[in-house]
């Protein structure tokens, strides 16, 4: 977990599958962050976790989304249903916070990668990803919000 988290007490899962790929789960009161270990496939990989070049710029939430997509499409998915969208007070907030220009960034970027029908609720869940992926602080930023609810 990143720095903000530290403070809490830790509930940590650990699993190991083939091909050596490794996965915590941290589960917290409201809440679970997810480590995955992958490493370099022998077919090569690309997705969430990066593709594996070397080059950490081409593994940014915005650079995963130019090549991949927003959303798993229905024929890549794991699992036979989505989860239902959920969009809460404190993310709404919290997306009120992501700078103006970067904003408009995400919401053309996602209207044009997500597939087929979208809605606003899809809409906001991938601006809320190019806003703060990886953003350390996102956590701290959404407590506070989380506080005034």
């Amino acid at each position: 977990p990143d720095k903000a988290a530290s403070q809490f007490d830790r509930h940590i899962v650990h699993i190991s599958l083939p091909l050596g790929i490794k996965m915590t789960v941290f589960r917290w009161t409201n809440y679970m962050d997810l480590t995955i270990e992958i490493p370099p496939l022998a077919d090569g990989q690309d997705g969430s976790c990066g593709n594996f070049n070397g080059d950490a710029a081409d593994d940014s939430t915005p650079a995963i989304f130019e090549r991949i997509g927003a959303r798993i499409a229905d024929g890549d998915m794991l699992f036979d249903n989505r989860s239902p969208d959920a969009w809460t007070y404190e993310e709404a907030e919290m997306l009120k916070t992501c700078d103006p220009e970067t904003r408009a960034g995400a919401e053309d970027k996602c209207k044009q990668e997500l597939q087929g029908p979208q809605t606003t609720i899809m809409l906001h869940e991938c601006m809320f990803d190019l806003c703060f992926g990886m953003n350390e602080h996102a956590l701290r930023i959404a407590r506070t919000f989380a506080t005034k609810a």
